[in-house]
């Protein structure tokens, strides 16, 4: 009776938590390496989900403590709270499973240098962001009454120029990193000049 509670519990949290993540049966039986049908068994109770190295498996994939899927504890901590971020996570970490292309070794230098700096870029963009976010999004409430004193017609307009002048160092680098992908083909030496040439200024 215990191992048949223990199954239910097992199963009722491991679904909990993965509609919570907005995550379907096939996603979390990708990441464990297993049938879908599985997982459904899993979630159910109708096969053995109390083994270490099955609970083990849904406590990774779902981002969770094997204690609270057991039922011994009724808080979790996670670095993952939503689907998106589960996604970013699994793809961040399937790039730096990939990041040695087996190319050239300039090719493959020029390839992670770019990643660098789309990496870069992002970090500062999120800065930026942040603080357009806060000041002149369309519901912010930080007082833009100066905008007839500036010269802007209304407040709206005023707020979109000011959001967009916060974003646009991100905005002209990925333009950058557009042109020096599209220059590669014609000279790949140039192309990783300039490249190396925008890095530093974020290294």
């Amino acid at each position: 009776m215990k191992d048949v509670n223990l199954r239910k519990t097992i199963g009722n949290r491991a679904k909990q938590r993965r509609q919570e993540l907005k995550l379907d049966q096939k996603d979390v039986a990708q990441m464990m390496d297993v049938n879908a049908s599985t997982i459904q068994r899993y979630e159910a109770g109708k096969i053995d989900n109390t083994k270490k190295l099955v609970v083990e498996g849904l406590s990774k994939a779902l981002h969770v403590s094997v204690e609270w899927l057991r039922g011994e504890t009724d808080e979790y901590e996670t670095d993952v709270t939503d689907s998106l971020s589960l996604q970013i996570r699994e793809k961040m970490n399937s790039i730096f499973q990939n990041i040695d292309l087996n190319i050239g070794k300039d090719e493959d230098l020029f390839a992670k240098s770019i990643l660098l700096l789309m990496l870069c870029n992002y970090e500062s963009f999120t800065d930026s962001y942040k603080f357009a976010c806060s000041q002149y999004a369309t519901e912010s409430k930080a007082d833009s009454s100066i905008y007839k004193t500036v010269g802007f017609a209304s407040e709206n307009e005023f707020k979109e120029v000011m959001f967009l002048r916060e974003i646009t160092s991100s905005i002209n680098t990925l333009k950058e990193i557009g042109d020096i992908l599209t220059a590669y083909p014609k000279n790949s030496e140039v192309a990783a000049n300039r490249l190396n040439a925008l890095l530093d200024l974020y290294l």
